[in-house]
C-alpha cells in the first residue's frame, strides 16, 4: 500500500501528520504568514501546529491592537481540542474576546447609551498623568476595562499612557489614582462591544488574587504595613535576604514569606490563608510556613539577633543611651543589659504533667515564659527559652539557668562590673549575678514597712527610669498578634524560632524605643545629684504637715494656684509615665456639683494656718478603702513655683520625680487649671459605667482591709507591668506603679 504523501507547513516548511492539518483562512493568520515568509499566500494552504502558536503569541504581545482584523474561523476551534488545560486558557482569552471582522454588524441591532466620565482622546497625550507622551503605550482592551471597574473612567480604544505606569502589563496602583477625567460622555455598547466587556471582566476575575505580592504595584504601603507588619521597601528587603528558597509550581519566594508574616502579624488561621492566597489547601499552607520558618532562621535570624551579631562596643556605643550610662555606670566601656521575661499563653494540655508545669499560680493561665535581654535603647540582644511557668520556673531560677548554662556564649560576652537591670522578681539571683562579677541594679522591697526612705525611693525611680525599655520591648513583640493571643500546642515545637524571627524583624525592620540615645543628659545629671545630695525641703514638709493643722475642703477653681506648662510638669516627673496615670486619678476625684446639676467639682482641701499648702485625697488603685494624700507646697509669682510635695504612697518621699498622686493634683491645678469639660475631658470614661451591668447591690462579699494598693510590696507591680501592651512605648517610662 503506497504512503500517503505528508504535507507541508507554508510558513517553516517541514512535514507534519495529517492530524495537525489546519488551514489558514482568510483572516489576520494569512497576512501574517505572507508577512514572515515573504510570499503570497493562499487560504487553502496549511501550517503546522507550531506555527500557528507563533501567531498566537505575537497576538498576545501586540495587546489586542489588532482585534478587529483578526478572523475566527472553523479550524480555530477544532484547534482547541487538542491543547492542554494551560493552552486552551491562553486561546480562550484571545478567541472569546476577538470577534471577525467580516461580520458585518445590524444596522437594526439594539444599542445603548450609558453616561460615563471619560479621558482625553487626543493620542498625543498620556491618559493617566496628562503630558505629551515620549514613550508611548497603548492601552488593550483589558486595561482599559480595568480602568472602568476601580475608577468607573471611560477610556476609548487607542487611548496611550507612559511605558512607565505601566509594570508587568498591568497598569501600577497608583496610575489608577492619577487618571485624569475629560469630562462627561456617553458610552455607546452594541451586542458585540457588551460581549468584550463581559470577556475582559471575567478574565479579571479569575486572574484576580486578594493578595497579590507577586506584583510589587498591586499593593499600596498601607497594606503592606497591615497585612505583613513592614513597609514595601522592608519587605523587598527581607526578600533579598532569603537565599535558601526558590520558587515553586504552588507559590512565590515573595508569596510565601507575605503568608508567614501574615501568619504572624494577624494570626489567621492556616484555613482562611489558604483561601486569601490561592493556595489549594491548609496543609500547603503549613507546609510553605515551615520551609519561611527554616530559611529565616538560616538566612535572616543570624544576622540580626543573638549575643553572636553583636559586640559589646557595638552595644555600648550604638544602643546604650546617655541615661543609663549616667545613672547606673562608673567605669568607661561598661554596659547596661536589661532582661526580662513576657508571657505567652497556650492551650490547656491533655498530658497532665505538662498541664501542672504550663499552669501560672500569678497568672491562673497556662503560659510559657521568654528571656529577653535588651540593652537600653530597645535593641533586642537575645531571646533565651521559651521556658515553663510553674513556681519552680520564676524570672530567677530562669536567669540563673541561662547563666550557669553559659546560653550563647553569655559569660565570655558581659565582662565584670556589666550592669544588670532587674526587677524584684530577680531578688533570689542578686548574689548569684555578683558572685559572676556583675553589678545588679534592682529596686528595693518594703519589708513591712508603708514606705520607702528617701535614698531607697530615688534609687528605685533611677533604675524605673532605665528598666521601662525592656516593657516596651515587649509591647513591640505582643504587636505581632500571633504572640498576644492563644498558642495552639500544635505549635510549640516551632514557638522558639517564631519569636527569634520576630524579634529580629523588629531589631532589623521597627523602630527603636528611644530614637535619640544621646537625649536625656542633663535630666539623668539632675537626677543623679539629687540622688547624691539631701534635700531638706521633703523634711521640712513632713514635719509641718506632723503637726495639728486644720484643713478645709473647696472647689478647686476656688484656688489661685501658679500655672504649670505640660513640659514643666514632664520635668518635675523626670517621664510622662505619672501623668499618664495621673489623669486616670484626676477622673475618679471628680464628683458631681452639689449646686449646678451635670456639673463635676475637684475637691481640694487648703490649710488653714499656711496659704501655700494643698492636699486631695486620691483613691487607691487597687484597693477601695485606702486613700493617698498628696500635698503640695507652693509659690505664687516665682520661677519655681513648686517648692516641694509629700505622699502618704510608698513612694510619696521622692523628690527624684514626683509620685502619680502629686501629678495628678499638679496637672489639674496647674496645667489643667481646675477646668472640667465633661464632654471634651480627655480623662472622660463615664460612658463605660453606663455601657456596662453592675451588680455591685446584690453582692454578699465583704470589702478586704488587705493592703492591695500601689504599693510594689512584692513583686506585685512588675507583674502587672510586665503584662501590659501599650503600643505608645516610644514616649512611656514605667517605674513602681503609685
Amino acid at each position: 500500500m503506497p504512503n500517503t504523501p505528508r504535507e507541508k507547513c507554508v510558513m517553516c516548511e517541514k512535514s507534519f501528520d495529517q492530524v495537525e492539518i489546519r488551514t489558514i483562512g482568510d483572516g489576520l493568520l494569512r497576512v501574517y504568514v505572507a508577512v514572515r515568509a515573504s510570499k503570497r499566500i493562499f487560504s487553502e494552504e496549511y501550517i503546522c501546529q507550531r506555527c500557528r502558536w507563533q501567531f498566537f503569541n505575537w497576538l498576545r504581545l501586540m495587546e489586542g491592537d489588532f482585534d478587529r482584523f483578526c478572523s475566527r474561523d472553523k479550524s480555530d476551534n477544532e484547534f482547541l481540542t487538542n491543547d492542554d488545560d494551560k493552552t486552551a486558557m491562553v486561546v480562550d482569552n484571545y478567541e472569546e474576546r476577538i470577534m471577525e471582522s467580516s461580520v458585518q454588524t445590524d444596522p437594526q441591532t439594539p444599542r445603548i447609551s450609558i453616561p460615563v466620565f471619560r479621558c482625553s482622546k487626543s493620542h498625543q497625550s498620556c491618559v493617566v498623568c496628562g503630558i505629551e507622551i515620549i514613550s508611548a503605550k497603548v492601552l488593550s482592551s483589558v486595561q482599559r476595562t480595568m480602568i472602568f471597574l476601580k475608577r468607573g473612567v471611560f477610556v476609548s480604544p487607542g487611548s496611550r499612557c507612559c511605558s512607565e505606569h505601566v509594570v508587568k502589563k498591568q497598569l501600577t496602583v497608583e496610575s489608577f489614582d492619577k487618571i485624569c477625567i475629560s469630562k462627561t460622555d456617553c458610552w455607546t455598547l452594541d451586542s458585540f462591544g457588551l460581549q468584550v466587556l463581559l470577556t475582559d471582566i471575567r478574565s479579571m476575575l479569575l486572574q484576580q488574587n486578594s493578595f497579590n505580592f507577586d506584583d510589587p504595584t498591586s499593593l499600596n504601603e498601607e497594606a503592606y504595613k497591615t497585612i505583613v507588619g513592614l513597609t514595601k521597601d522592608q519587605f523587598n528587603d527581607l526578600i533579598g535576604t532569603v537565599s535558601s528558597m526558590r520558587n515553586s509550581h504552588t507559590r512565590s519566594i515573595r508569596t510565601a514569606v507575605a503568608i508567614f508574616l501574615a501568619k504572624m502579624r494577624l494570626s489567621l488561621s492556616n484555613r482562611l490563608l489558604a483561601i486569601l492566597f490561592h493556595i489549594d489547601n491548609k496543609r500547603n499552607v503549613s507546609h510553605i510556613i515551615s520551609q519561611v520558618r527554616i530559611a529565616l532562621m538560616k538566612d535572616f535570624v543570624p544576622v540580626h539577633l543573638g549575643l553572636h551579631h553583636i559586640d559589646r562596643v557595638t552595644a555600648i556605643n550604638q544602643h546604650q543611651t546617655a541615661i543609663a550610662t549616667i545613672l547606673h555606670t562608673t567605669k568607661p566601656q561598661q554596659l547596661c543589659v536589661v532582661a526580662d521575661s513576657t508571657y505567652l499563653f497556650i492551650q490547656k494540655s491533655s498530658d497532665n504533667k505538662f498541664q501542672r508545669r504550663s499552669y501560672s499560680m500569678h497568672k491562673h493561665r497556662h503560659l510559657v515564659k521568654p528571656m529577653i535581654l535588651t540593652t537600653t535603647d530597645g535593641y533586642i540582644l537575645c531571646v533565651m527559652g521559651p521556658f515553663l511557668s510553674d513556681y519552680k520556673n520564676n524570672d530567677a531560677s530562669i536567669f540563673k539557668h541561662c547563666v550557669y548554662n553559659n546560653e550563647q556564649d553569655i559569660l565570655n560576652w558581659l565582662h565584670d562590673d556589666d550592669v544588670l537591670i532587674l526587677d524584684r522578681g530577680f531578688r533570689d539571683t542578686v548574689r548569684a549575678m555578683k558572685q559572676f562579677g556583675f553589678q545588679v541594679a534592682m529596686p528595693s522591697f518594703l519589708n513591712g514597712r508603708k514606705q520607702f526612705s528617701l535614698e531607697e525611693a530615688n534609687l528605685n525611680r533611677c533604675i524605673t527610669k532605665v528598666r521601662w525599655i525592656v516593657e516596651s520591648v515587649n509591647a513591640q513583640l505582643k504587636q505581632w498578634k500571633y504572640f498576644s493571643q492563644t498558642i495552639p500546642n500544635s505549635s510549640l515545637c516551632f514557638l522558639s524560632n517564631y519569636i527569634d524571627i520576630t524579634c529580629a524583624l523588629i531589631n532589623a525592620y521597627g523602630s527603636r524605643c528611644v530614637q535619640d540615645i544621646h537625649s536625656g543628659t542633663e535630666m539623668a545629671t539632675q537626677m543623679l545629684q539629687k540622688c547624691q545630695t539631701t534635700n531638706p525641703v521633703p523634711l521640712r514638709l513632713l514635719e509641718l504637715l506632723e503637726t495639728k493643722l486644720q484643713w478645709k475642703k473647696y472647689d478647686a477653681q476656688l484656688l489661685i494656684f501658679p500655672e504649670l506648662t505640660e513640659q514643666e510638669l514632664r520635668n518635675l516627673c523626670y517621664g510622662t509615665y505619672q501623668i499618664k496615670q495621673a489623669k486616670s486619678y484626676i477622673r475618679e476625684h471628680l464628683t458631681q456639683s452639689p449646686l449646678v446639676d451635670n456639673d463635676m467639682e475637684f475637691i481640694i482641701e487648703l490649710c488653714a494656718q499656711h496659704n501655700d499648702l494643698v492636699r486631695a485625697r486620691f483613691e487607691s488603685r487597687h484597693c477601695n478603702n485606702k486613700n493617698h494624700i498628696a500635698t503640695v507646697q507652693f509659690k505664687l509669682y516665682t520661677e519655681s513655683p513648686i517648692s516641694g510635695w509629700y505622699c502618704t504612697c510608698a513612694s510619696g518621699w521622692r523628690d527624684v520625680g514626683c509620685c502619680a498622686h502629686v501629678a495628678a493634683l499638679l496637672w489639674h491645678l496647674g496645667v489643667r487649671r481646675a477646668n472640667i469639660n465633661e464632654n471634651t475631658h480627655p480623662l472622660s470614661a463615664g460612658h463605660l459605667f453606663a455601657s456596662i451591668d453592675d451588680s455591685m447591690q446584690f453582692s454578699e462579699v465583704e470589702e478586704s482591709d488587705e493592703d492591695q494598693d500601689d504599693n510594689d510590696n512584692d513583686n506585685h507591680v512588675y507583674s502587672v507591668a510586665s503584662n501590659s501592651t501599650n503600643s505608645d512605648y516610644s514616649t512611656t517610662d514605667e517605674e513602681v506603679v503609685d
